[in-house]
């Protein structure tokens, strides 16, 4: 290949967008589906880069899916990256100047939070109109794979060590410290205590949200307290709760403070003593390759003052 001063003028920042894209993805397929483009599209705009370019961007796989950068893909990617962010920051610039942002404020978080996000939501769209907010509780394991391949700007997360703490792709900054409870029907026997140590919680029948943090606090628990017996293992919130109203088990739950829990006359909250694990900290992730709008800036802002102020 040999590079042409004159073509590549004709560049758009379109394609750009692409080929960072299948760098970040490392696949045709899944760049098409994140970018609602077709694969075919995707593909011979890369094609045009590198023959405006002269250079070889990917290692195509033989079913022509997988790219893998090459040598020289490795010096020009980064410089691709930095002009889309650059276009991005130019496009929320001119939009603050016209005082008509726009865009989709997509958030993550884990069960339980919810109810904390809405006064800063509210302030945001007061500040920016025109935007549209969209909520998604999740798993936290799932959580940071949506932050990763962009599909939310921000997510809300226990923090867990060995998914966080060495992962160059994220940023990460504390929110604010929980702890965990035990939730009980008031038909079982600990309801008539105050609170509940671990060697008479290791007794019960466990129910068990399906999440990465509450399977690391399981294994902590029972490495230190022997395996409990466990009913089943769910995401659906809703299911959890009605067993354990049912009394068919117990309920490990992060409480957050200033957070009215609704738990029904039939249910109750067990402080857990004599276990210094139960302290829970959440952190509020972004990626650490995605330009962000000053209106995401901002939401993070609010939400931080919101949650000190209580």
């Amino acid at each position: 290949m040999s590079f042409n001063s004159t073509n590549i003028y004709s560049m758009n920042i379109q394609k750009l967008e692409y080929l960072v894209e299948v760098a970040k993805t490392g696949s045709f397929s899944i760049a098409s589906q994140n970018l609602f483009v077709s694969q075919s599209a995707i593909s011979q705009s890369i094609i045009s880069i590198e023959k405006k370019l002269g250079i070889k961007l990917f290692e195509r796989s033989r079913g022509g899916n997988n790219a893998i950068p090459t040598i020289d893909g490795k010096q020009i990617i980064p410089i691709a990256n930095e002009i889309v962010l650059k276009y991005q920051e130019l496009i929320h610039k001119a939009q603050l100047i016209n005082n008509n942002m726009t865009g989709n404020l997509k958030i993550s978080t884990v069960p339980g939070f919810i109810e904390q996000l809405l006064s800063p939501i509210s302030t945001i769209k007061e500040e920016y109109p025109n935007i549209t907010i969209d909520i998604f509780q999740k798993p936290g394991q799932e959580i940071i794979e949506d932050v990763l391949e962009g599909r939310s700007d921000i997510g809300i997360v226990p923090f867990i060590k060995h998914l966080l703490e060495n992962n160059e792709h994220l940023i990460y900054h504390k929110l604010f410290e929980g702890k965990m409870k035990l939730l009980v029907s008031k038909k079982s026997s600990l309801a008539k205590k105050s609170f509940v140590t671990p060697q008479q919680i290791v007794k019960e029948t466990l129910l068990s949200y399906n999440g990465e943090y509450m399977r690391w606090f399981k294994h902590n628990f029972y490495k230190k307290f022997g395996v409990m017996k466990e009913l089943f293992n769910s995401t659906n919130i809703d299911a959890l709760w009605k067993a354990t109203d049912d009394n068919l088990g117990v309920l490990f739950v992060p409480w957050f403070p200033d957070v009215n829990y609704n738990i029904g006359e039939n249910l109750k909250l067990l402080d857990i003593k004599d276990y210094e694990e139960i302290q829970i900290q959440y952190v509020w992730i972004m990626s650490s390759k995605k330009h962000y709008s000053t209106m995401i800036e901002d939401y993070i802002t609010i939400l931080k003052e919101e949650l000190n102020a209580k």
